[in-house]
Formats: structure tokens, C-alpha cells, sequence
């Protein structure tokens, strides 16, 4: 039986910016129920410790706060901009009905 997994780098990061050396140990466990008892498995508990040594040099950019309003106001405006210029062109005019 084999086990995969990954780490995530910016997870590590974000969270763990002041700790250089990390240990994570990842617990398993496996049962199987077979209907005849036939299928045992001894120990069937494993553990792994993974030593992470993260690099401090390397940091997450954080977006400034001030840039998120900055782009909702400018996607409006945007909005607002090409909805004025197809009204302009009679995009939302009604077609006349037929007589």
C-alpha cells in the first residue's frame, strides 16, 4: 500500500513566516473488514515525520489593502462606461412591432 501526498509551499508560508525548521508527522491507519475473517492485518498503523526547513527569504506578497476598492471601483466605472456607450449607439432601444 502506497501513500502520496503533497505540501503546499505558500501554505507553509503564510502561516509558518517565523518558524524556520518544521516537523510534521503524518499518521495512518488501515482495516479492512472482510465478510469471512479470512483478511488480517498486523500493525496496521504507520507514522512518518517529514522535516521541513523553510526558507525565510522567500516571502508571500500580500496585496495592499487599498488595491481591492481600487479594482471594484475601476470594474465599475469600466461597467458604467460600456453600458453608456451602447445606450449611446441604441443597443437597448426596442425594435418597432410589426403593424
Amino acid at each position: 500500500l502506497r501513500a502520496r501526498g503533497r505540501l503546499w509551499n505558500g501554505t507553509f508560508l503564510e502561516e509558518f513566516l517565523d518558524v524556520e525548521n518544521l516537523e510534521l508527522i503524518v499518521r495512518a491507519e488501515v482495516s479492512v473488514t472482510s465478510p469471512r475473517g479470512n483478511v488480517v492485518i498486523k500493525d496496521g498503523v504507520a507514522q512518518v515525520s517529514v522535516s521541513l526547513h523553510l526558507d525565510p527569504g522567500v516571502a508571500v506578497a500580500a496585496v495592499p489593502w487599498w488595491v481591492l476598492p481600487l479594482a471594484a471601483l475601476l470594474g465599475l466605472l469600466l461597467l458604467a462606461l460600456l453600458v453608456l456607450g451602447l445606450w449611446k449607439v441604441g443597443f437597448f432601444r426596442r425594435a418597432p412591432l410589426p403593424a
